[in-house]
């Protein structure tokens, strides 16, 4: 079983059918035993939400700035 995709002629390079298995949803946990973090509420100071980092644990840079691994 297929179906026939409507897709714009932007998009040359895709196959227009797709097998009905690729249509399926995802399950919700892809691991099991998985367990996703609970990240804390920020604190509102000056009407701006800020964090409290306890260690910067790497950075590299991404498209001109600095990003940060932080704990």
């Amino acid at each position: 079983m297929a179906y026939r995709l409507k897709l714009p002629h932007r998009i040359k390079q895709l196959h227009l059918m797709v097998n009905v298995v690729k249509l399926t949803l995802a399950p919700d946990n892809l691991i099991a035993g998985q367990k996703m973090e609970d990240h804390p509420l920020p604190i509102v100071i000056d009407g701006e939400a800020e964090w409290e980092v306890e260690e910067i644990l790497d950075s590299h840079w991404y498209q001109r700035r600095f990003q940060y691994l932080i704990k």
